[in-house]
């Protein structure tokens, strides 16, 4: 785990460093200011960096729905506490998102998409550990599509606080996507049937 860490934060930097010294010209849009120059204004935003905040909007509302839920129905501790835990991390990250994309003009719909709408229907008709592990696995899942999300917008992102946002956010949705796993293991584990070796 620390080697992966220690790995992903050398990758990061140098994606900051790269960012931020050259840009990214493959991505720009023809109207970006100061592209004919070779030297692009870092705020200015590309289709990427409206589709990141977009998607990226959806994602964070929903984990805070999702966590709210946890919250109550959740019947282990640490799944309570991590639901508790989406909707502080998740809820302060929304408020960044929303600050670093000022002036990118990008559609977000109002309310849960129908996608995590589907997810809360799903995981309100279930209870006790049921309703644990199949939220555990809603949040492996989703954690792992927004470091996917995260990753491509640093590669392909134009505007800088949104890249600079995606970089710092990163780590972050690692790290509840490993406490995720960690979490549906521990309950898979401890529900499984005990097998004892025959005499």
């Amino acid at each position: 785990m620390k080697r992966i860490l220690i790995c992903l934060a050398a990758t990061l930097f140098c994606a900051s460093v790269l960012a931020d010294t050259m840009g990214n010209p493959a991505g720009m849009s023809p109207d970006t200011p100061g592209i004919n120059a070779a030297k692009p204004a870092k705020d200015h935003s590309n289709i990427q960096d409206k589709l990141f905040v977009r998607q990226a909007a959806i994602g964070g509302r929903a984990e805070v729905e999702l966590g709210k839920l946890a919250q109550s129905k959740g019947v282990d501790q640490a799944v309570k506490d991590f639901g508790s835990r989406m909707v502080a991390d998740h809820g302060k990250g929304n408020d960044r998102l929303m600050r670093a994309s000022r002036g990118v003009n990008a559609e977000i719909p109002d309310g849960v998409d129908p996608e995590h709408q589907t997810v809360r229907r799903e995981l309100t008709e279930l209870s006790g550990a049921d309703f644990d592990l199949a939220y555990l696995a809603s949040q492996i899942r989703d954690h792992q599509k927004t470091a996917n999300l995260l990753q491509w917008h640093i590669s392909y992102g134009q505007n800088q606080p949104l890249v600079e946002y995606s970089i710092q956010t990163l780590p972050t949705v690692m790290g509840h996507l490993e406490q995720a796993k960690l979490e549906h293991a521990r309950l898979t584990t401890a529900g499984a049937p005990i097998t004892r070796a025959s005499d």
